[in-house]
């Protein structure tokens, strides 16, 4: 008889089965989510609604558009001459009741398991209310804290009604592009929702993607929005330029190129690997900063008359035009950032914190804005970069 009953509950246990399994056709996965402001006649017809049936202002009211597979053109078997998504928008005053709200228009539930990416309006952006925008994003236990962060230079919703070239979402395609960020230097390295979280609280000042719809089928991340630590506002882009100069200061232009001038020619060098560090010093009440880049590349591409590239001379002259190059274009981002934006991107503050603590706590409310400590420290860039390879041959020394 024990026999009989182990053999019944091994027997019951081996033929469980998920119990609140659902098939992936019933469900509705969005896999981007766009935030943008209303236009003046939306607001004007939402706000005015709004009152009619609550009897209330409306604090803030904005649209949330989401991106959703359809699950039957993606599958094997006769093709749909349809788009392999859809989207739809829905207009509220906080994300939850925004989604909430969808349940009344399609049959199936929201998913968002599979979220690649949020994209929200500059707009929205310079409100100082990023934070308050992403909250449910990151605290809701379905969403995933690795998800894309961007910010659209223009309507974010444009962005998910195009449908590119080779990858049948375009949620994936933006997700493929921001991962080529090594190959571009105007592209920083991606920002995730979680990262994102982290530095909202802190209010540490930080840069988001930049991201825009353009005419056709393209769309294109280049270049990244500003956010001041002190309010979390969006205070302005950065270009591909400048984009080049924050990568070699936090160590993330390897695999990049630079262009350099010799002799009122052009040559080309790609990075195989480089190395920044940062020393951080305190003297006579200023503070120092001295940024060491090295970087070891290939000589990629010759734009020079009469130069001989396997000349050691030669070879030390055009490392040295490559140095002035890095160092100019390193130069040029901190002055903006001191002068212009008065925004510490480059988290210098995590060294003055790590070095003299006390200190730290002294200045840190005033750290970034206008006159802040960070805008009147001194700042050095020293470059060392090295010409290993020119292609079909190799440096012998």
């Amino acid at each position: 008889m024990y026999r009989l009953a182990l053999v019944v509950i091994v027997s019951l246990l081996l033929l469980t089965s998920c119990w609140d399994r659902r098939e992936i056709e019933d469900i509705s996965f969005v896999l981007a989510v766009a935030l943008d402001p209303l236009e003046d006649n939306e607001r004007e017809h939402f706000e005015g609604q709004f009152r009619k049936e609550t009897g209330k202002e409306p604090e803030q009211l904005f649209k949330s558009t989401f991106q959703i597979v359809i699950p039957g053109t993606l599958t094997e078997g006769p093709k749909f001459e349809q788009k392999p998504f859809f989207t739809i928008s829905s207009v509220g005053r906080n994300n939850f009741k925004i989604l909430r709200s969808i349940a009344a228009r399609r049959s199936r539930r929201l998913n968002f398991e599979h979220l690649k990416a949020i994209i929200i309006n500059e707009e929205i952006a310079r409100s100082g209310n990023i934070g308050k925008m992403i909250d449910l994003y990151v605290r809701d236990h379905e969403m995933r804290r690795s998800t894309l962060m961007f910010v659209s230079n223009g309507k974010a919703e444009e962005v998910l009604e195009k449908k590119l070239p080779l990858e049948m979402m375009t949620a994936i395609s933006i997700k493929m592009i921001q991962e080529n960020y090594p190959a571009h230097q105007g592209m920083p390295y991606p920002v995730e929702i979680g990262t994102l979280g982290t530095a909202i609280i802190g209010h540490r000042s930080f840069i988001i993607p930049r991201i825009t719809a353009k005419k056709g089928t393209d769309v294109i991340v280049s270049g990244a929005g500003i956010f001041l630590g002190k309010t979390n506002e969006f205070i302005g882009w950065l270009g591909e330029e400048d984009l080049e100069g924050y990568n070699f200061i936090l160590g993330e232009a390897e695999n990049s190129i630079v262009e350099a001038r010799f002799e009122e020619n052009l040559f080309v060098y790609e990075l195989d690997n480089m190395d920044t560090e940062v020393d951080y010093y305190r003297k006579n009440e200023a503070n120092y900063f001295k940024v060491k880049i090295k970087t070891e590349g290939t000589f990629v591409e010759n734009w020079l008359e009469g130069v001989e590239i396997g000349n050691q001379t030669e070879l030390e002259k055009l490392e040295k035009a490559l140095e002035e190059e890095i160092k100019y274009v390193a130069e040029k981002i901190i002055k903006k950032m001191q002068q212009e934006f008065h925004a510490d991107i480059f988290k210098f503050h995590s060294f003055v914190k790590k070095k003299n603590y006390q200190y730290w706590k002294e200045v840190e409310d005033q750290w970034d804005g206008e006159n802040g400590v960070f805008s009147k420290a001194v700042v050095e860039i020293d470059v060392k970069a090295k010409i290993r390879h020119y292609m079909t041959k190799e440096r012998l020394t």
